[in-house]
């Protein structure tokens, strides 16, 4: 049991720290940065994590016997949002990059290593191999949809609302790239993408609570 909390105390200590002092450095940069997916889900992350290693040192300290329930659905949620960060960047942004003329392995430097590798990788660790999650139901995956729905919604309204005078899409406000091609084709990104979410969700779910119930066996 110590090991267990141990392991979710440390990621998500790292989890936390490396959250603040990214959004810090980020910060500089004006609160553009902030309309981005990845910094938003990373935040999440970090706000989560740091209210997890509160609980695991209560649990240390015999204070509490486990995670409330209510802590470990935000934490799928949480940990949901920076897989698919680290999923699109991995699976699309990076060869984007590379199209554009840019390295693919421009998306992994200065802090950019942490939101999109090493702070998903760490949400992802914790949450299926140290922090049980065993008892989270079914329903409670479609949660997991929340984040980028809203999201969608504010990205949608954001690049119909700055057409070019030719009715194309402005790039400045696609930043994305979701619009390939005539402007319909967005609506097949977007579905795409909730599809993908709900999707890393699921497995996210299904493999922490094989995962545990192995581990209680």
């Amino acid at each position: 049991m110590k090991k267990k909390v141990y392991g979710s105390l440390l990621l998500n200590l790292f989890t936390t720290i490396s959250v603040i002092v990214c959004a810090i450095i980020l910060s500089i940069r004006g609160p553009k940065t902030f309309r981005m997916f990845t910094t938003q889900s990373n935040i999440v992350s970090g706000i989560v994590a740091a209210i997890i290693v509160v609980f695991d040192i209560l649990i240390l300290l015999k204070k509490y016997n486990e995670i409330p329930n209510w802590l470990k659905i935000v934490k799928m949620i949480a940990t949901t949002g920076v897989t698919l960060t680290f999923f699109v960047v991995v699976f699309y942004l990076g060869f984007v990059a590379v199209a554009e003329g840019y390295s693919y392995f421009i998306l992994f430097r200065s802090t950019n290593i942490c939101f999109h590798l090493l702070t998903p990788i760490s949400a992802i660790l914790s949450f299926i191999l140290f922090e049980g999650r065993s008892n989270i139901k079914f329903k409670y995956t479609f949660f997991n949809m929340v984040h980028m729905i809203c999201y969608a919604i504010f990205y949608t309204i954001n690049v119909f609302t700055h057409l070019n005078s030719d009715g194309s899409v402005n790039k400045d406000y696609d930043w994305y790239y979701f619009v390939l091609g005539e402007n319909w084709t967005y609506i097949f990104a977007v579905l795409g993408i909730l599809i993908v979410t709900y999707g890393i969700g699921l497995v996210l779910w299904f493999t922490n609570k094989k995962l545990e119930l192995f581990k209680e066996q």
